[in-house]
């Protein structure tokens, strides 16, 4: 069957949802989703084996409620809670022991994290400037500002976390894009982040984490509930054509004519079916790379684990030798997620320190969290429940040549073909719902397109 529409989106995870949302009920779009659900690594599942636990395949919750997030989450009559204080700490591997992340200057002075020599290098951060650093790697600009000791204590393994990446290879503009623009503006990173705490209490951003009830989930079931018959499961592309002005879109349930493309998918999808439009553009996404993570979640009852658990996670610097990159501790995260006398947990491995850990058997993982985690946090005895789950290729290496990439990758493209992304505008949600309503405004403001 073949038809014609103004716009096309290609890919019903979060950025296409929320592109799709933005553009509102009178834009004449479809949205195509090859898989026969939405939100793609945005998943809470439910353990059928064991009544009342659950878990987040993908993000475990949002990072800040953004401005666009909140208007979204109003506009879906979606509420929004916060995860609290009980999983406001961070915790950091140091000598075998976790030791908490100091976020106040009387926590910062007392902190058995950082040793004397590095609270005074610290101290002298706003007067260190230098705006090559900027434009560098995230490890040259922390030494440069912070010193080693804070790259090989708090960064680096942040960093992991966050990116699964080397410190020394990723660019510190296109993976903290909003931190170099405030420096630049404010003039230090202590400076910076004043002026993000205080912008944060007013209207842009509510700080701390944040999360629907019920789940991660439950914003991708909003999205797709408010397109209705717009959405289309189970229809797969497989090409876009540049013709005339338009597109033609090759699935497999017939032909589509479209004014205006829009991909939302993830970086190797994308590159597939640009290269078929635009070769040259094609060749611009193929050229990043993209780390692969595993995730290991295992359940314990309270009893078994002496660690209060009384905070966020904890993350491991690459010094201290071991083979996983960190744990969320799930349950303090979200309670609803375990029920009453279970823990969860979920340590994450792979990334650019061990990929090849992603390859390695369910057993082999399984003894991560039986000699590493248990070690760090005291358990006893064997999971009551455990699954592995592998992420391949699924951050992208936002390395020192990504910044310039991706502006001869927007100089290729055409005003009527848009590309979302993790590997454009960033990693987390809140970044992937506002860069999917900026380009929303962007095509609304533009005469409407023949098809």
């Amino acid at each position: 069957m073949n038809q014609a529409v103004e716009t096309v989106v290609i890919g019903a995870g979060i950025s296409g949802l929320a592109y799709a949302h933005a553009r509102g009920k009178e834009a004449d779009l479809i949205v195509l989703e090859a898989s026969s659900r939405t939100g793609g690594l945005v998943r809470t599942i439910a353990v059928d084996a064991r009544p009342g636990l659950r878990y987040e395949y993908g993000p475990e919750a949002l990072s800040g409620a953004t401005q666009p997030v909140r208007e979204l989450a109003d506009d879906l009559n979606l509420s929004l809670h916060s995860v609290g204080k009980a999983a406001s700490k961070r915790f950091v591997v140091k000598n075998g022991c976790l030791r908490e992340v100091p976020f106040s200057p009387p926590a910062l002075v007392t902190t058995r994290l950082l040793s004397t020599r590095c609270k005074l290098r610290l101290a002298t951060e706003p007067w260190r400037s230098g705006k090559k650093a900027l434009d560098g790697s995230i490890a040259d600009f922390v030494r440069h500002r912070l010193g080693r000791e804070a790259l090989e204590t708090l960064v680096d393994p942040m960093v992991s976390g966050i990116h699964a990446g080397d410190p020394d290879q990723l660019s510190v503009r296109a993976c903290f894009p909003q931190i170099i623009s405030m420096i630049e503006r404010h003039g230090s990173i202590f400076n910076a982040m004043r002026a993000q705490r205080e912008n944060a209490q007013g209207k842009d951003q509510l700080p701390g984490l944040w999360k629907p009830a019920g789940g991660m989930e439950r914003l991708s079931e909003a999205l797709a509930h408010r397109l209705k018959s717009r959405l289309r499961l189970g229809v797969s592309v497989r090409a876009v054509e540049i013709a005339g002005r338009g597109f033609k879109i090759r699935t497999n349930t017939g032909r589509i004519d479209a004014a205006r493309v829009v991909l939302a998918l993830p970086l190797r999808s994308a590159t597939s079916l640009l290269t078929g439009a635009l070769p040259a553009a094609g060749s611009e996404l193929r050229s990043m790379r993209c780390e692969s993570l595993v995730g290991i979640f295992h359940a314990y009852g309270r009893e078994q684990v002496a660690h209060a658990l009384d905070g966020f996670g904890y993350l491991v610097p690459q010094r201290e030798g071991k083979r996983h990159l960190g744990t969320l501790f799930s349950s303090t995260i979200d309670p609803g997620c375990a029920p009453q006398g279970t823990v969860l947990l979920r340590t994450l491995a792979g990334g650019a320190r061990h990929p090849e850990l992603v390859e390695r058997s369910d057993a082999d993982l399984t003894s991560i969290a039986a000699d590493e985690v248990s070690e760090l946090l005291e358990i006893h005895g064997e999971p009551v429940w455990k699954r592995i789950v592998r992420y391949p290729e699924t951050l992208p290496r936002l390395d020192l040549q990504h910044p310039e990439r991706l502006a001869r990758l927007r100089a290729l493209l055409p005003q009527n073909l848009g590309v979302l992304g993790n590997f454009t505008r960033g990693i987390g949600i809140t970044s992937l719902v506002g860069a999917a309503k900026d380009l929303a405004r962007a095509h609304s403001d533009q005469p409407a397109l023949p098809v």
